[in-house]
């Protein structure tokens, strides 16, 4: 059974790796949240895959954890943790042969649970997305990114990371 289940995998990849225009990729960075007068700060990191429809038009679906703080206010511990799924359209323009900048605009479901003694919070809010960034390509296929994304009002991400395209 487990190679039945290999088997359909690499086919699977194989066939996305075949299609032109998708890619894959992820980052990792610094997540600030502003919760209620609180900051909390955390190492963000994140997988995306896309579809590039043009050189300057892509759709991109993602998973960002935001990282995990812990402050501590009178001697009591607050700990944050949240994660974000993400959908949204990038838009790009080259600045010549393998650097180009782009913006994002798209929307993400937060999640954010809130731990404290005797107690936690959970809350999942769905909020607009917008980012912007570089990218430098290394080759045709392989490329480094770095960016700045707006989750929500309170909850700002920096990354770098880097893509694949097929």
């Amino acid at each position: 059974m487990k190679k039945i289940i290999a088997l359909a995998a690499i086919a699977a990849l194989s066939t996305v790796a075949q299609a032109d225009g998708f890619y894959i990729g992820g980052d990792v960075g610094k997540s600030r949240i502003s919760d209620e007068g609180l900051k909390f700060k955390g190492t963000s990191y994140a997988l995306f895959g896309g579809y590039n429809f043009s050189d300057n038009v892509a759709v991109e679906l993602g998973y960002r954890n935001l990282g995990k703080d812990t402050i501590t206010i009178r001697n009591v511990p607050f700990t944050l943790k949240g994660n974000a799924l993400q959908v949204s359209a990038v838009l790009s323009a080259p600045l010549g042969s393998d650097f180009s900048v782009f913006g994002r605009l798209g929307v993400n479901r937060l999640e954010g649970k809130l731990t404290f003694p005797g107690g936690a919070e959970k809350e999942t809010l769905t909020r607009a997305l917008i980012g912007f960034g570089a990218r430098y390509a290394i080759s045709k296929e392989f490329g480094l990114r770095a960016e700045f994304q707006k989750a929500a009002s309170d909850t700002q991400v920096f990354t770098f990371g880097a893509d694949y395209r097929f």
